[in-house]
């Protein structure tokens, strides 16, 4: 299966730096690519393409509005975004899992760590640099503690046991190729739960469906259940 690729924002440089990333891919094959945001969001509309890569300073308006506007359109249920940005400073990193994307790089990503991160969002995973999962650990957690009591119960109370176990062993940092082989299911069956957990959570990406995980005691409850006699 060919993935089909969009560039929104960046320069025609940037454009072409990547094509050249992925061009030995025989995969993944580039769609489009424009500097517009605008028009990256209506191309993404148009060509219903498997991932979007985003460069954080698109035209017109920035990345961040990119993302939001692709990943949280129920026209695009199945449009993934990857964003590039310059910096890994609190506000990008943040502001990009905030708008719903998948996958975060810096701009200067080596091209297999690039190919790995479209592989990754278009099967249904998470791809965060090094860097970034070090903003969200530094920033997110401490932040925004365990959920207490009711709070805790009523944000998991829609999820299925099974569905508890998938969202936690991904929380983990699992992909769903290794969860499947974890619980002995295909790996079908774990995109679906996580697609229920993540439409009863209310969250539009795997990497706000880890920090929600963490952020409500998930996570801590799991680990509770295992220790038991």
């Amino acid at each position: 299966m060919v993935l089909r690729v969009l560039l929104a924002g960046g320069r025609t440089s940037v454009h072409s730096r990547i094509g050249k990333l992925v061009e030995s891919a025989p995969d993944i094959q580039i769609v489009a690519a424009v500097e517009s945001g605008i028009e990256g969001v209506r191309l993404a509309y148009d060509l219903q393409p498997d991932v979007v890569v985003i460069h954080a300073h698109a035209e017109g308006v920035d990345g961040l509005e990119v993302a939001r506007r692709i990943a949280g359109s129920d026209e695009l249920p199945d449009v993934r975004t990857v964003m590039l940005a310059d910096s890994t400073a609190d506000e990008w990193v943040l502001g990009a899992l905030n708008s719903g994307v998948s996958g975060f790089l810096e701009s200067d990503a080596r091209p297999e760590v690039l190919v790995e991160a479209i592989r990754a969002v278009a099967r249904g995973d998470a791809h965060l640099s090094p860097a970034a999962t070090r903003c969200v650990l530094d920033k997110v957690f401490p932040l925004l503690g365990p959920g207490s009591g009711g709070e805790t119960e009523q944000r998991l109370s829609e999820l299925t046991p099974r569905e508890r176990e998938v969202v936690c062993l991904a929380a983990l940092g699992l992909d769903n190729k290794e969860i499947s082989g974890r619980l002995i299911v295909s790996h079908l069956t774990v995109k679906t739960h996580i697609n229920r957990a993540m439409m009863k959570l209310n969250v539009r990406s795997r990497a706000q469906l880890v920090a929600e995980a963490h952020r409500s005691g998930l996570v801590r409850l799991r680990d509770e259940d295992q220790e038991k006699p």
